[in-house]
Protein backbone atom coordinates (compact mmCIF):
# COMPACT_ATOMS: atom_id res chain seq x y z
CA UNK A 1 0.00 0.00 0.00
CA UNK A 2 1.26 3.48 -0.82
CA UNK A 3 0.58 6.42 1.85
CA UNK A 4 -0.67 9.38 -0.04
CA UNK A 5 -0.82 13.30 1.62
CA UNK A 6 -4.13 14.55 0.73
CA UNK A 7 -4.54 18.50 0.86
CA UNK A 8 -8.02 20.44 0.67
CA UNK A 9 -8.35 24.09 0.43
CA UNK A 10 -12.01 24.88 1.52
CA UNK A 11 -14.39 27.34 0.26
CA UNK A 12 -15.75 30.68 1.53
CA UNK A 13 -18.51 29.56 3.08
CA UNK A 14 -17.47 28.50 6.82
CA UNK A 15 -20.89 28.50 8.55
CA UNK A 16 -21.93 25.65 5.74
CA UNK A 17 -18.84 23.65 6.55
CA UNK A 18 -19.05 23.90 10.24
CA UNK A 19 -22.62 22.43 10.03
CA UNK A 20 -21.18 19.23 8.09
CA UNK A 21 -18.31 19.28 10.49
CA UNK A 22 -19.18 16.73 12.48
CA UNK A 23 -20.18 14.21 10.01
CA UNK A 24 -17.25 14.67 8.25
CA UNK A 25 -15.01 14.05 11.58
CA UNK A 26 -17.21 10.35 11.69
CA UNK A 27 -16.55 9.96 7.99
CA UNK A 28 -12.74 10.12 8.56
CA UNK A 29 -13.22 8.17 12.35
CA UNK A 30 -14.59 5.06 9.69
CA UNK A 31 -12.13 5.09 8.00
CA UNK A 32 -9.12 5.78 10.74
CA UNK A 33 -10.77 2.77 12.16
CA UNK A 34 -10.28 0.90 8.91
CA UNK A 35 -6.58 1.83 8.68
CA UNK A 36 -7.00 3.58 5.65
CA UNK A 37 -6.26 7.37 7.45
CA UNK A 38 -3.09 7.55 9.11
CA UNK A 39 -3.63 11.29 10.34
CA UNK A 40 -5.55 14.13 9.79
CA UNK A 41 -6.20 17.71 10.50
CA UNK A 42 -7.01 21.62 10.21
CA UNK A 43 -4.18 23.48 7.91
CA UNK A 44 -4.37 27.01 10.01
CA UNK A 45 -3.97 29.42 7.46
CA UNK A 46 -6.70 32.18 7.31
CA UNK A 47 -5.85 33.05 3.86
CA UNK A 48 -7.11 29.45 2.69
CA UNK A 49 -8.41 27.61 5.40
CA UNK A 50 -7.39 23.63 4.41
CA UNK A 51 -7.08 19.98 6.02
CA UNK A 52 -4.31 17.69 5.34
CA UNK A 53 -5.22 13.79 5.56
CA UNK A 54 -2.62 11.30 5.08
CA UNK A 55 -4.28 8.40 3.66
CA UNK A 56 -2.74 5.06 2.40
CA UNK A 57 -4.83 3.07 -0.67
CA UNK A 58 -3.56 1.09 -3.95
CA UNK A 59 -3.28 4.45 -6.04
CA UNK A 60 -4.62 7.77 -6.11
CA UNK A 61 -7.51 6.71 -8.55
CA UNK A 62 -8.52 5.22 -5.08
CA UNK A 63 -7.77 7.55 -2.95
CA UNK A 64 -10.29 9.91 -5.42
CA UNK A 65 -13.10 7.54 -5.04
CA UNK A 66 -12.54 7.45 -1.26
CA UNK A 67 -12.29 11.12 -0.86
CA UNK A 68 -15.57 11.62 -3.17
CA UNK A 69 -17.59 10.13 0.32
CA UNK A 70 -16.64 12.43 2.37
CA UNK A 71 -19.51 14.38 3.66
CA UNK A 72 -17.72 17.54 3.24
CA UNK A 73 -16.85 16.61 -0.62
CA UNK A 74 -20.97 15.51 -0.73
CA UNK A 75 -21.88 18.81 0.75
CA UNK A 76 -19.83 21.17 -1.90
CA UNK A 77 -17.65 22.69 0.87
CA UNK A 78 -14.32 22.07 -0.63
CA UNK A 79 -13.02 23.79 -3.10
CA UNK A 80 -10.11 22.25 -4.73
CA UNK A 81 -8.09 18.71 -3.31
CA UNK A 82 -4.83 17.31 -4.17
CA UNK A 83 -3.09 14.23 -4.13
CA UNK A 84 0.09 13.34 -3.82
CA UNK A 85 1.83 10.47 -3.17
CA UNK A 86 3.94 10.73 -0.07
CA UNK A 87 6.93 8.60 0.88
CA UNK A 88 7.89 8.90 4.59
CA UNK A 89 11.26 7.78 4.99
CA UNK A 90 11.34 8.27 8.94
CA UNK A 91 8.97 8.13 11.07
CA UNK A 92 5.79 5.31 12.02
CA UNK A 93 4.97 5.00 8.50
CA UNK A 94 8.22 4.59 6.46
CA UNK A 95 9.22 1.30 5.58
Amino acid sequence: MAVFAVTYAYGPDTDHRMSVRPAHRAWQKEILDAGILLASGPLEDEQQPGGLLLLTGENAEAIAELLAHDPYAEAGVIESTTIRTWNPVFGPWSE
